[in-house]
Protein backbone atom coordinates (compact mmCIF):
# COMPACT_ATOMS: atom_id res chain seq x y z
CA UNK A 1 0.00 0.00 0.00
CA UNK A 2 1.18 3.14 -1.24
CA UNK A 3 2.11 6.04 2.06
CA UNK A 4 -1.31 8.53 2.49
CA UNK A 5 0.91 11.36 0.98
CA UNK A 6 1.68 9.21 -1.78
CA UNK A 7 -2.24 8.86 -2.62
CA UNK A 8 -2.51 11.70 -2.01
CA UNK A 9 -0.34 13.10 -4.38
CA UNK A 10 -1.39 10.74 -7.10
CA UNK A 11 -5.27 11.92 -6.90
CA UNK A 12 -4.40 15.84 -6.99
CA UNK A 13 -3.39 15.20 -10.45
CA UNK A 14 -6.68 14.21 -11.42
CA UNK A 15 -7.67 17.73 -11.00
CA UNK A 16 -6.60 19.96 -13.87
CA UNK A 17 -6.98 23.61 -14.37
CA UNK A 18 -9.02 24.67 -17.21
CA UNK A 19 -8.91 28.50 -18.36
CA UNK A 20 -11.02 28.07 -21.69
CA UNK A 21 -13.83 30.17 -22.02
CA UNK A 22 -13.80 31.11 -18.42
CA UNK A 23 -16.68 33.14 -18.68
CA UNK A 24 -16.29 37.04 -16.54
CA UNK A 25 -19.96 37.01 -15.42
CA UNK A 26 -22.85 34.94 -14.15
CA UNK A 27 -25.81 33.85 -16.26
CA UNK A 28 -28.69 32.73 -14.02
CA UNK A 29 -29.76 30.97 -17.48
CA UNK A 30 -27.21 28.21 -16.90
CA UNK A 31 -27.91 27.23 -13.32
CA UNK A 32 -24.19 26.65 -11.42
CA UNK A 33 -21.98 26.08 -14.52
CA UNK A 34 -21.30 30.09 -14.45
CA UNK A 35 -22.16 31.37 -11.09
CA UNK A 36 -19.44 28.60 -10.01
CA UNK A 37 -16.47 30.15 -12.38
CA UNK A 38 -17.78 33.71 -10.95
CA UNK A 39 -17.79 33.02 -7.45
CA UNK A 40 -14.60 30.31 -6.95
CA UNK A 41 -11.94 32.29 -5.79
CA UNK A 42 -8.55 30.64 -6.31
CA UNK A 43 -4.56 31.08 -6.09
CA UNK A 44 -2.97 31.91 -9.57
CA UNK A 45 -1.56 28.44 -10.71
CA UNK A 46 -0.03 27.62 -14.27
CA UNK A 47 -2.22 27.28 -17.10
CA UNK A 48 -2.40 25.93 -20.46
CA UNK A 49 -3.19 28.60 -23.24
CA UNK A 50 -4.07 28.63 -26.68
CA UNK A 51 -3.31 31.08 -29.00
CA UNK A 52 -5.91 31.89 -31.41
CA UNK A 53 -3.77 30.08 -34.29
CA UNK A 54 -3.51 26.95 -31.97
CA UNK A 55 0.02 27.73 -30.46
CA UNK A 56 0.35 26.64 -27.15
CA UNK A 57 1.72 28.85 -24.16
CA UNK A 58 1.80 28.49 -20.41
CA UNK A 59 0.37 31.13 -17.92
CA UNK A 60 -0.26 32.15 -14.71
CA UNK A 61 -3.41 33.13 -13.73
CA UNK A 62 -6.49 32.94 -11.05
CA UNK A 63 -9.66 32.80 -13.74
CA UNK A 64 -9.85 29.26 -14.18
CA UNK A 65 -12.11 26.47 -13.49
CA UNK A 66 -11.09 23.15 -11.59
CA UNK A 67 -12.48 20.57 -13.59
CA UNK A 68 -12.18 16.94 -12.12
CA UNK A 69 -11.52 12.88 -13.57
CA UNK A 70 -14.68 11.82 -11.41
CA UNK A 71 -15.05 8.63 -13.64
CA UNK A 72 -11.50 7.45 -12.88
CA UNK A 73 -11.92 8.96 -8.94
CA UNK A 74 -14.93 6.35 -8.34
CA UNK A 75 -12.55 3.51 -9.68
CA UNK A 76 -10.20 4.30 -7.50
CA UNK A 77 -12.05 4.69 -4.61
CA UNK A 78 -13.18 0.77 -4.89
CA UNK A 79 -9.77 -0.67 -5.42
CA UNK A 80 -8.57 -0.17 -1.08
CA UNK A 81 -9.69 0.92 1.55
CA UNK A 82 -6.68 3.43 1.51
CA UNK A 83 -8.05 4.41 -1.25
CA UNK A 84 -11.19 5.19 -0.43
CA UNK A 85 -10.34 7.26 2.09
CA UNK A 86 -7.53 9.40 -0.07
CA UNK A 87 -10.57 9.96 -2.84
CA UNK A 88 -13.60 10.62 -0.96
CA UNK A 89 -13.23 14.04 0.20
CA UNK A 90 -12.39 14.68 -2.72
CA UNK A 91 -15.00 13.79 -4.49
CA UNK A 92 -17.13 15.47 -1.58
CA UNK A 93 -15.92 18.86 -2.56
CA UNK A 94 -15.92 18.17 -6.43
CA UNK A 95 -18.97 15.81 -7.31
CA UNK A 96 -22.30 16.49 -6.58
CA UNK A 97 -25.73 14.94 -6.00
CA UNK A 98 -28.81 15.17 -8.36
CA UNK A 99 -31.90 14.12 -7.89
CA UNK A 100 -34.40 14.38 -11.11
CA UNK A 101 -37.79 14.50 -9.31
CA UNK A 102 -39.41 14.27 -12.54
CA UNK A 103 -38.42 10.36 -13.08
CA UNK A 104 -39.79 8.28 -10.30
CA UNK A 105 -37.56 5.35 -12.04
CA UNK A 106 -34.58 7.66 -11.28
CA UNK A 107 -35.44 8.25 -7.81
CA UNK A 108 -35.90 4.77 -7.21
CA UNK A 109 -32.73 3.61 -8.09
CA UNK A 110 -30.85 6.50 -6.25
CA UNK A 111 -33.39 6.07 -2.96
CA UNK A 112 -31.33 2.13 -2.85
CA UNK A 113 -28.03 3.05 -2.86
CA UNK A 114 -28.19 5.93 -1.02
CA UNK A 115 -26.63 6.57 2.40
CA UNK A 116 -25.18 8.93 4.86
CA UNK A 117 -21.86 8.19 3.95
CA UNK A 118 -22.54 8.63 0.12
CA UNK A 119 -19.53 10.79 -1.01
CA UNK A 120 -21.03 14.19 -1.85
CA UNK A 121 -22.12 17.40 -0.03
CA UNK A 122 -23.87 18.55 -2.82
CA UNK A 123 -27.28 18.46 -3.91
CA UNK A 124 -28.89 19.58 -7.18
CA UNK A 125 -32.41 18.91 -7.76
CA UNK A 126 -32.20 19.92 -11.37
CA UNK A 127 -35.63 21.00 -12.57
CA UNK A 128 -39.23 20.84 -11.27
CA UNK A 129 -40.31 20.66 -14.93
CA UNK A 130 -44.13 19.61 -14.03
CA UNK A 131 -44.22 23.16 -12.46
CA UNK A 132 -45.00 24.73 -15.61
CA UNK A 133 -47.67 23.29 -17.64
CA UNK A 134 -48.85 25.20 -20.47
CA UNK A 135 -48.74 28.81 -22.46
CA UNK A 136 -51.66 31.32 -22.44
CA UNK A 137 -52.11 33.31 -25.47
CA UNK A 138 -54.24 36.52 -25.68
CA UNK A 139 -56.25 38.50 -27.91
CA UNK A 140 -56.90 42.30 -26.96
CA UNK A 141 -59.33 43.86 -27.78
CA UNK A 142 -59.35 46.31 -30.87
CA UNK A 143 -61.07 49.64 -29.66
CA UNK A 144 -58.59 50.74 -26.76
CA UNK A 145 -55.00 50.40 -26.48
CA UNK A 146 -53.92 46.50 -26.02
CA UNK A 147 -54.00 46.15 -22.09
CA UNK A 148 -53.59 43.18 -20.04
CA UNK A 149 -57.00 43.91 -18.61
CA UNK A 150 -58.94 44.42 -21.81
CA UNK A 151 -58.70 40.40 -22.81
CA UNK A 152 -61.31 39.53 -25.48
CA UNK A 153 -60.17 35.53 -25.67
CA UNK A 154 -57.62 32.90 -24.83
CA UNK A 155 -56.51 29.93 -25.72
CA UNK A 156 -54.15 27.75 -23.84
CA UNK A 157 -51.61 24.80 -25.35
CA UNK A 158 -49.98 22.72 -23.22
CA UNK A 159 -46.08 21.98 -22.63
CA UNK A 160 -44.83 18.68 -23.08
CA UNK A 161 -41.58 19.68 -20.87
CA UNK A 162 -42.65 16.56 -18.49
CA UNK A 163 -43.71 12.94 -18.54
CA UNK A 164 -43.06 9.78 -16.65
CA UNK A 165 -40.43 7.68 -17.91
CA UNK A 166 -42.70 5.62 -20.48
CA UNK A 167 -43.90 8.81 -22.35
CA UNK A 168 -47.62 8.48 -20.92
CA UNK A 169 -49.05 11.13 -19.29
CA UNK A 170 -47.29 13.38 -16.95
CA UNK A 171 -46.95 12.80 -13.50
CA UNK A 172 -47.70 15.65 -11.05
CA UNK A 173 -44.69 15.27 -8.45
CA UNK A 174 -44.95 16.27 -4.69
CA UNK A 175 -48.68 15.68 -4.99
CA UNK A 176 -48.47 11.64 -5.38
CA UNK A 177 -48.06 9.03 -2.66
CA UNK A 178 -45.67 7.28 -3.82
CA UNK A 179 -43.32 10.16 -5.13
CA UNK A 180 -43.15 11.90 -1.74
CA UNK A 181 -42.57 8.66 -0.72
CA UNK A 182 -39.39 8.21 -2.76
CA UNK A 183 -38.00 11.52 -1.93
CA UNK A 184 -38.48 11.60 2.00
CA UNK A 185 -36.59 8.13 1.75
CA UNK A 186 -34.01 9.74 -0.15
CA UNK A 187 -34.02 12.90 1.60
CA UNK A 188 -33.91 10.88 5.71
CA UNK A 189 -30.57 9.28 4.00
CA UNK A 190 -28.67 12.41 2.66
CA UNK A 191 -25.21 12.56 3.89
CA UNK A 192 -24.12 16.00 5.54
CA UNK A 193 -25.29 18.89 2.79
CA UNK A 194 -22.90 21.58 2.68
CA UNK A 195 -24.25 23.14 -0.90
CA UNK A 196 -27.46 22.89 -2.22
CA UNK A 197 -29.44 24.20 -5.83
CA UNK A 198 -32.98 23.85 -6.10
CA UNK A 199 -34.10 24.80 -10.22
CA UNK A 200 -37.86 25.55 -11.11
CA UNK A 201 -38.11 25.90 -14.90
CA UNK A 202 -38.46 29.94 -16.96
CA UNK A 203 -41.76 31.31 -17.55
CA UNK A 204 -41.60 33.92 -20.29
CA UNK A 205 -43.94 36.56 -22.04
CA UNK A 206 -44.38 37.43 -25.53
CA UNK A 207 -45.82 40.47 -27.53
CA UNK A 208 -46.67 39.13 -30.99
CA UNK A 209 -47.98 41.89 -32.29
CA UNK A 210 -50.58 44.97 -31.44
CA UNK A 211 -53.40 42.70 -30.25
CA UNK A 212 -51.90 39.26 -29.05
CA UNK A 213 -49.58 38.18 -26.00
CA UNK A 214 -48.43 35.18 -24.17
CA UNK A 215 -47.28 33.83 -20.89
CA UNK A 216 -46.33 30.49 -19.54
CA UNK A 217 -48.59 29.74 -16.61
CA UNK A 218 -47.61 27.14 -13.54
CA UNK A 219 -49.35 24.39 -12.14
CA UNK A 220 -49.99 25.98 -8.62
CA UNK A 221 -50.20 22.91 -7.15
CA UNK A 222 -47.18 21.23 -7.68
CA UNK A 223 -45.43 24.75 -7.24
CA UNK A 224 -47.32 24.97 -3.38
CA UNK A 225 -46.20 21.30 -2.76
CA UNK A 226 -42.89 21.26 -3.98
CA UNK A 227 -42.24 24.28 -1.74
CA UNK A 228 -43.78 22.54 1.14
CA UNK A 229 -41.76 19.92 0.40
CA UNK A 230 -38.28 21.71 0.51
CA UNK A 231 -39.21 23.84 3.01
CA UNK A 232 -39.84 21.15 5.18
CA UNK A 233 -36.50 19.04 4.08
CA UNK A 234 -34.48 21.99 4.52
CA UNK A 235 -35.05 21.64 8.22
CA UNK A 236 -33.75 18.13 8.62
CA UNK A 237 -30.29 17.70 10.17
CA UNK A 238 -28.54 17.20 6.66
CA UNK A 239 -28.40 20.43 6.28
CA UNK A 240 -27.69 21.80 9.44
CA UNK A 241 -23.80 22.69 7.49
CA UNK A 242 -25.45 24.07 4.70
CA UNK A 243 -23.17 27.18 3.32
CA UNK A 244 -23.71 27.36 -0.26
CA UNK A 245 -27.50 28.10 -1.09
CA UNK A 246 -28.75 28.42 -4.66
CA UNK A 247 -32.52 29.02 -5.43
CA UNK A 248 -34.09 29.37 -9.00
CA UNK A 249 -37.71 29.95 -8.12
CA UNK A 250 -40.48 31.70 -9.73
CA UNK A 251 -40.84 34.42 -7.65
CA UNK A 252 -40.37 36.58 -5.17
CA UNK A 253 -42.86 35.60 -2.99
CA UNK A 254 -41.75 31.99 -3.15
CA UNK A 255 -38.38 32.97 -1.45
CA UNK A 256 -40.31 33.97 1.98
CA UNK A 257 -42.36 30.43 1.37
CA UNK A 258 -39.21 27.96 1.66
CA UNK A 259 -37.02 29.75 3.36
CA UNK A 260 -39.14 29.60 6.67
CA UNK A 261 -37.56 26.20 7.18
CA UNK A 262 -34.40 27.68 7.61
CA UNK A 263 -33.02 28.52 11.52
CA UNK A 264 -31.42 31.31 12.52
CA UNK A 265 -28.06 29.39 13.08
CA UNK A 266 -27.99 28.20 9.28
CA UNK A 267 -28.75 32.15 8.37
CA UNK A 268 -25.38 32.57 10.17
CA UNK A 269 -23.31 29.65 8.31
CA UNK A 270 -24.43 30.34 4.50
CA UNK A 271 -20.99 31.80 2.94
CA UNK A 272 -22.96 32.28 -0.94
CA UNK A 273 -26.08 32.86 -1.92
CA UNK A 274 -27.64 32.46 -5.50
CA UNK A 275 -31.48 33.64 -5.91
CA UNK A 276 -32.76 33.61 -9.50
CA UNK A 277 -36.42 34.66 -10.07
CA UNK A 278 -37.23 33.13 -12.67
CA UNK A 279 -40.94 33.90 -13.96
CA UNK A 280 -39.85 36.59 -16.79
CA UNK A 281 -43.74 37.66 -17.49
CA UNK A 282 -45.82 40.73 -17.45
CA UNK A 283 -43.70 44.33 -17.69
CA UNK A 284 -40.45 44.20 -18.19
CA UNK A 285 -40.11 40.55 -17.44
CA UNK A 286 -36.96 39.97 -19.34
CA UNK A 287 -34.24 41.98 -22.12
CA UNK A 288 -36.85 41.21 -25.18
CA UNK A 289 -39.54 43.30 -24.00
CA UNK A 290 -37.67 46.31 -24.40
CA UNK A 291 -39.22 46.25 -27.65
CA UNK A 292 -42.36 47.50 -26.09
CA UNK A 293 -41.39 48.89 -22.90
CA UNK A 294 -38.76 50.87 -20.95
CA UNK A 295 -39.13 49.10 -18.57
CA UNK A 296 -42.37 50.73 -17.53
CA UNK A 297 -45.78 51.63 -19.23
CA UNK A 298 -43.89 52.43 -23.00
CA UNK A 299 -40.62 52.93 -24.26
CA UNK A 300 -39.71 55.55 -26.76
CA UNK A 301 -38.74 54.35 -30.41
CA UNK A 302 -37.10 56.82 -32.87
CA UNK A 303 -38.03 59.59 -30.69
CA UNK A 304 -41.73 59.63 -30.87
CA UNK A 305 -43.61 56.51 -31.55
CA UNK A 306 -44.90 54.88 -28.08
CA UNK A 307 -45.75 51.98 -27.74
CA UNK A 308 -48.15 50.54 -24.74
CA UNK A 309 -47.04 47.53 -22.99
CA UNK A 310 -49.51 44.54 -23.37
CA UNK A 311 -47.06 41.63 -22.07
CA UNK A 312 -49.19 39.20 -19.93
CA UNK A 313 -48.34 38.26 -16.53
CA UNK A 314 -48.38 34.36 -15.72
CA UNK A 315 -50.64 33.38 -13.51
CA UNK A 316 -48.13 33.14 -10.83
CA UNK A 317 -47.16 36.87 -10.89
CA UNK A 318 -51.03 38.06 -10.93
CA UNK A 319 -51.18 36.40 -7.69
CA UNK A 320 -47.72 36.83 -6.31
CA UNK A 321 -46.04 39.94 -7.99
CA UNK A 322 -42.45 40.02 -7.70
CA UNK A 323 -42.03 43.32 -7.19
CA UNK A 324 -44.55 43.33 -4.59
CA UNK A 325 -43.27 40.81 -2.66
CA UNK A 326 -39.60 41.10 -2.98
CA UNK A 327 -39.06 42.15 0.59
CA UNK A 328 -39.60 38.36 1.15
CA UNK A 329 -36.45 38.17 -0.80
CA UNK A 330 -34.74 40.61 0.94
CA UNK A 331 -35.73 39.87 4.36
CA UNK A 332 -33.62 36.50 3.62
CA UNK A 333 -30.62 37.60 2.09
CA UNK A 334 -30.62 40.71 4.92
CA UNK A 335 -30.58 38.19 7.65
CA UNK A 336 -27.57 36.07 6.32
CA UNK A 337 -24.63 38.28 8.61
CA UNK A 338 -21.79 36.53 7.10
CA UNK A 339 -22.18 36.31 3.45
CA UNK A 340 -19.49 36.75 1.14
CA UNK A 341 -20.44 36.21 -2.16
CA UNK A 342 -24.02 37.21 -3.60
CA UNK A 343 -26.11 36.26 -6.50
CA UNK A 344 -29.21 38.44 -7.59
CA UNK A 345 -31.55 37.50 -10.34
CA UNK A 346 -34.48 39.85 -10.64
CA UNK A 347 -37.11 39.20 -13.70
CA UNK A 348 -39.26 42.29 -13.57
CA UNK A 349 -36.57 44.72 -11.42
CA UNK A 350 -36.02 44.55 -7.97
CA UNK A 351 -34.71 47.52 -5.85
CA UNK A 352 -31.58 46.85 -4.11
CA UNK A 353 -32.34 50.07 -1.84
CA UNK A 354 -34.87 48.20 -0.15
CA UNK A 355 -32.34 45.57 1.88
CA UNK A 356 -31.56 45.74 5.25
CA UNK A 357 -28.14 43.76 5.70
CA UNK A 358 -27.17 42.73 9.22
CA UNK A 359 -23.65 41.87 8.39
CA UNK A 360 -21.18 40.36 11.53
CA UNK A 361 -19.29 43.00 13.22
CA UNK A 362 -16.19 41.23 11.34
CA UNK A 363 -17.47 41.47 7.84
CA UNK A 364 -15.14 43.41 5.30
CA UNK A 365 -18.10 43.27 3.05
CA UNK A 366 -18.72 40.82 0.17
CA UNK A 367 -15.37 39.09 -2.07
CA UNK A 368 -17.90 38.60 -4.70
CA UNK A 369 -21.26 40.19 -6.09
CA UNK A 370 -23.50 39.48 -9.12
CA UNK A 371 -26.61 41.79 -9.61
CA UNK A 372 -29.11 41.31 -12.82
CA UNK A 373 -31.68 43.71 -13.54
CA UNK A 374 -31.76 45.42 -10.46
CA UNK A 375 -32.28 48.90 -9.18
CA UNK A 376 -29.32 50.11 -7.02
CA UNK A 377 -27.97 53.26 -5.62
CA UNK A 378 -24.35 54.18 -4.82
CA UNK A 379 -25.14 53.95 -0.86
CA UNK A 380 -27.05 50.50 -1.61
CA UNK A 381 -23.96 49.22 -3.12
CA UNK A 382 -21.20 50.40 -0.99
CA UNK A 383 -23.87 49.25 2.06
CA UNK A 384 -23.06 45.62 0.52
CA UNK A 385 -19.21 46.34 -0.61
CA UNK A 386 -17.58 48.03 2.84
CA UNK A 387 -16.52 46.44 5.95
CA UNK A 388 -18.70 46.76 9.59
CA UNK A 389 -18.35 50.09 11.31
CA UNK A 390 -16.01 47.91 13.88
CA UNK A 391 -13.84 47.03 11.41
CA UNK A 392 -13.86 50.20 9.10
CA UNK A 393 -10.52 51.11 9.40
CA UNK A 394 -9.40 47.48 7.39
CA UNK A 395 -9.54 47.49 3.48
CA UNK A 396 -12.88 46.05 1.49
CA UNK A 397 -12.32 42.42 0.42
CA UNK A 398 -14.14 42.54 -2.95
CA UNK A 399 -12.44 40.62 -5.59
CA UNK A 400 -14.94 40.00 -8.17
CA UNK A 401 -17.97 42.19 -9.06
CA UNK A 402 -21.08 41.71 -12.08
CA UNK A 403 -23.08 44.14 -12.90
CA UNK A 404 -26.17 43.24 -15.97
CA UNK A 405 -28.85 45.29 -16.61
CA UNK A 406 -28.67 47.45 -13.48
CA UNK A 407 -30.77 50.97 -13.33
CA UNK A 408 -29.47 53.38 -11.12
CA UNK A 409 -32.25 55.69 -8.82
CA UNK A 410 -32.48 59.27 -9.69
CA UNK A 411 -30.68 60.27 -6.77
CA UNK A 412 -28.74 56.93 -5.98
CA UNK A 413 -25.26 58.80 -7.77
CA UNK A 414 -23.80 58.29 -11.12
CA UNK A 415 -21.90 55.71 -12.59
CA UNK A 416 -18.55 57.43 -13.13
CA UNK A 417 -18.32 58.06 -9.71
CA UNK A 418 -18.88 54.24 -8.92
CA UNK A 419 -16.21 53.32 -11.31
CA UNK A 420 -13.81 55.38 -9.68
CA UNK A 421 -14.65 54.10 -6.64
CA UNK A 422 -14.01 50.51 -7.64
CA UNK A 423 -10.88 51.27 -8.99
CA UNK A 424 -9.24 53.61 -6.13
CA UNK A 425 -11.03 52.13 -3.10
CA UNK A 426 -11.08 48.45 -3.53
CA UNK A 427 -6.96 46.76 -3.83
CA UNK A 428 -7.75 43.33 -3.92
CA UNK A 429 -10.07 43.45 -6.71
CA UNK A 430 -9.27 41.67 -9.86
CA UNK A 431 -12.39 41.38 -12.26
CA UNK A 432 -15.15 43.48 -13.36
CA UNK A 433 -17.78 42.92 -16.09
CA UNK A 434 -20.12 45.72 -16.85
CA UNK A 435 -23.10 45.52 -19.27
CA UNK A 436 -26.30 46.89 -20.23
CA UNK A 437 -25.91 49.76 -17.32
CA UNK A 438 -28.81 52.70 -17.31
CA UNK A 439 -30.16 55.68 -15.53
CA UNK A 440 -33.91 56.52 -14.78
CA UNK A 441 -35.22 58.47 -17.10
CA UNK A 442 -35.55 61.90 -14.98
CA UNK A 443 -31.82 60.98 -13.92
CA UNK A 444 -29.30 64.40 -14.82
CA UNK A 445 -27.16 61.55 -16.96
CA UNK A 446 -29.95 59.31 -18.88
CA UNK A 447 -29.11 59.01 -21.97
CA UNK A 448 -32.16 57.95 -24.58
CA UNK A 449 -30.58 54.85 -26.82
CA UNK A 450 -31.49 53.69 -30.10
CA UNK A 451 -31.75 50.28 -29.58
CA UNK A 452 -31.81 49.40 -26.16
CA UNK A 453 -32.52 45.40 -26.93
CA UNK A 454 -29.34 45.20 -28.33
CA UNK A 455 -27.05 43.35 -25.66
CA UNK A 456 -23.53 44.80 -27.04
CA UNK A 457 -23.90 48.21 -25.32
CA UNK A 458 -21.77 48.56 -21.59
CA UNK A 459 -24.06 52.24 -20.48
CA UNK A 460 -26.82 54.17 -21.31
CA UNK A 461 -24.37 57.50 -21.27
CA UNK A 462 -23.46 60.30 -23.48
CA UNK A 463 -20.76 61.82 -20.70
CA UNK A 464 -17.34 61.03 -22.24
CA UNK A 465 -16.06 61.03 -18.52
CA UNK A 466 -18.04 58.60 -17.64
CA UNK A 467 -17.36 56.35 -20.57
CA UNK A 468 -13.61 56.95 -19.73
CA UNK A 469 -14.07 56.11 -16.12
CA UNK A 470 -15.57 52.49 -17.51
CA UNK A 471 -12.91 51.53 -19.52
CA UNK A 472 -9.84 52.96 -17.19
CA UNK A 473 -11.72 50.68 -14.28
CA UNK A 474 -11.40 47.85 -17.12
CA UNK A 475 -7.84 48.42 -18.28
CA UNK A 476 -6.86 48.84 -14.67
CA UNK A 477 -7.75 45.28 -13.63
CA UNK A 478 -6.31 43.76 -17.12
CA UNK A 479 -3.01 45.44 -15.95
CA UNK A 480 -3.44 43.88 -12.46
CA UNK A 481 -3.85 40.45 -14.10
CA UNK A 482 -0.79 40.89 -16.18
CA UNK A 483 -1.98 42.50 -19.26
CA UNK A 484 -5.27 42.09 -21.77
CA UNK A 485 -3.88 38.32 -22.62
CA UNK A 486 -4.19 36.86 -18.66
CA UNK A 487 -7.59 38.49 -18.25
CA UNK A 488 -10.95 36.33 -18.84
CA UNK A 489 -11.80 36.96 -22.93
CA UNK A 490 -15.62 37.61 -22.39
CA UNK A 491 -14.22 40.84 -20.17
CA UNK A 492 -11.44 42.34 -23.08
CA UNK A 493 -11.98 45.57 -23.46
CA UNK A 494 -11.13 48.11 -26.10
CA UNK A 495 -11.06 51.75 -25.84
CA UNK A 496 -12.86 51.59 -29.04
CA UNK A 497 -15.70 49.70 -27.56
CA UNK A 498 -16.66 53.09 -25.79
CA UNK A 499 -16.17 55.05 -28.70
CA UNK A 500 -13.65 57.17 -27.72
CA UNK A 501 -10.06 58.26 -28.86
CA UNK A 502 -6.82 57.59 -27.13
CA UNK A 503 -5.81 60.95 -24.95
Amino acid sequence: MLPADIRYEIVSHLLYPDIEGFPGRAKYQHYGTDWDDFMQLRPPRPCDDFYSHGELRTITTSFYRLKADIRTLCNLRLTSRGWLATVDPFLQKYSSLKVDVGSRQAMGRLANVIRPSFPAKQLVIPCVEAALVFTRRFTYTQDAEPDVEDVEEYKDEPLNNHSDDSGASPEKPFMESQHVELLESIFNNLPQIESFTLVFPSSGGTFDNGWEGSADFYDMEVVNSSISFFKKALSSPAFSHLTDFRLHLPCTHNVGQICEGLGQDTHNQILHLEICIVDASGVSGQREHLFFDNPGDYMELDGDVHIYNSVPYSNMQREFSNQEHQDELWKFVGSCPNLQSLHIVGSNFLDLDRLHWKKAPDSRGLRVLSLERVWVSSSSLEALLLASPSVAQTTPQLRRICLGDVKLHDDGGNWEDIFNSLREGYPELELSYMQQLTYFESHPRYASLQSPWNSSWKIQSEEESELRAMYALAEHLAERAGGWDYYPQECHESIDDYGLDED
